[in-house]
This record gives C-alpha cells, structure tokens and sequence, in this order.
C-alpha cells in the first residue's frame, strides 16, 4: 500500500462519495474506487458500506481512519521539516472550559518563556470535543478534568484539583443545618452542557446514589454558572480553582454534605500512536510543572 492510498481514502471518507473525492484529488472515479477496493483487499476489511448515493464508514474503517490520518500527518511533518530547515512547528493543544478558564493561560506563559520559538494553538471546548479531535490528529495533545474513553488515548493525571458543591449568598439552603444528598433533588442546578467532564462525573455520582437532578440551567460558560448561582437562581457543582475570589468575598459558600468530596485531576492525553517531537516534550515538561 502507498501514501497515495491513505490519501484517496481520508478523502473519501470526509466527502461520503467517491465521486465528490475523485474530484476534490483531481483523478478519475475509477481510480478511487480501486483504490479503496485494494486497501480492502490488502487488508481484508471493509471500509465502507456502499448505499445508492453516499457511503457510509464501517466501524473498522473508523478505527482505520485515526491511523492513516496520523501516519500522513507524520509524512508531512518529515517532508516539511527536512525540506524546509526554517519551518516553525505549531503545536496545537486542546482544553476543556475549565482547564482554559483557570490554569491553561499560567501554563503557556511559563512555556513561552522558556521555548519562546515554538508557535502555539489552543482549543477550547469539552472532554468529549476534545476526544474526538485528538482521535483525528487535529490536536496534538490535550489537558482536560473529565474522562477519556478511547482505549487509542493515553491520559495522565498530572494536576490535583476537586469539585465543590457552591450556592449564592442568600440561598435558602444556607439555612438548613444537616443537608442530605436527597434534599438535593428539590434543588434547581446551574451544569455544564452534555460532554462537560465536571457535569458527567457529578451527575454519575449522584445517579450512583439514586438521585435525581433537576438542571434548569445548561451552559457552556463556566463565568455566566458562577453569576447564575451568585444570584440565586439554582446551585452549581464547579471547580474550586474557578471560583477562589468568589468563596473569598463571599459571593459564593460551599455546602458541605457528608461523602460529598471529590478530588479529581486535570490529565494530559494524547493519542498512543502520536510522534512525541520536542514542542510536545517541553509542553509535558511544563505542565507537570504546575501546581
């Protein structure tokens, strides 16, 4: 098999038709068509399920996809490198929200200091994002708070940080002296949107427990929860990391409920396969670093 190959292949497999890959490769329809018969055959697999108008990746071919991706993705490391004795490096690093929200900028000044020529992307969203985008080499690595599933990605816990169960000032539930995990379920909850590590592994626990949990606020935006539970409007599970200043001045109290503690860690993950160059050594460095 050749590069070419893989490369007819990840093109079929973004477009859904051949028709449309063969165009956007500026070769004949027949030429990609054997050329995904002949990595099936080599490989005695199927890589897609063919349907009168579109074409529908296996599960298998899944799995082949996150490997050619990576395999041509390190070619055209090799060939621009070696090509181009000037060429900068980006490394591209994924965050959850709250990882971006509280650590991630700490992290990148000190990195900046010390490897100042290595260019930097970052991207922000959730565990899940984050997973998916590290399976498909868009991402080089990533530091998130919330479960990977991939069995392809490695994850490391590399940072101590635990989640809080926090209400508004002036909330009624203040009032209350001995607060139980079931009195919880007449609550309003403040949570992250679906795919959030914080949000998966309160609402795990507490499914664990038999209780219900009714969120009227969902939201992407760690900085509009914390003005929502500020005032009053329901009770969140956060971060203690994010709202240090808050708990501080008193705008925010934790509740303490006995056999609610959760210490977690941010982990560093990235994919098993992935060619650690230098750029993502110093990272690893560094994040390990913080503390």
């Amino acid at each position: 098999m050749t590069l070419r190959h893989l490369q007819i292949f990840v093109e079929v497999a973004k477009c859904g038709k051949m028709s449309q890959a063969a165009t956007n490769l500026f070769v004949s329809q027949p030429t990609v068509s054997q050329a995904i018969g002949e990595l099936e055959s080599h490989y005695n697999i199927k890589l897609f399920e063919r349907y009168p108008k579109t074409l529908s990746i296996t599960e298998k071919g899944k799995i082949f996809l996150e490997q050619a991706k990576h395999v041509l993705e390190t070619f055209h490391t090799l060939e621009t490198t070696i090509k181009n004795p000037n060429y900068e490096y980006t490394l591209n690093i994924g965050v959850t929200i709250t990882v971006g929200s509280c650590i991630i900028s700490d992290i990148l000044k000190v990195f900046k200091e010390k490897y100042p020529n290595i260019k930097v992307k970052v991207y922000a969203n959730n565990t899940k994002v984050i997973e998916e985008k590290l399976l498909t080499n868009e991402l080089d690595i990533g530091l998130v708070e919330g479960m990977i599933k991939s069995f392809t990605l490695i994850s490391k816990p590399i940072i101590e940080d635990r989640l809080v169960l926090v209400c508004g000032s002036e909330h009624p539930i203040l009032k209350k002296k001995n607060i139980s995990l079931q009195d919880l379920e007449n609550e309003a909850f403040l949570l992250r949107e679906e795919g959030s590590g914080t949000r998966e592994l309160f609402i795990n626990f507490m499914h664990s427990k038999g209780v219900t949990i009714d969120v009227t606020w969902e939201c992407s935006n760690p900085a509009a929860i914390i003005q929502g539970v500020i005032n009053n409007h329901g009770l969140s599970v956060i971060s203690a990391r994010l709202i240090e200043n808050e708990l501080k001045n008193g705008k925010l109290h934790i509740i303490n409920i006995e056999d609610f503690q959760w210490p977690r860690s941010f982990k560093l993950v990235y994919h098993k396969n992935k060619y650690k160059n230098t750029a993502i050594k110093n990272f690893v460095e560094v994040a390990q670093e913080y503390k």
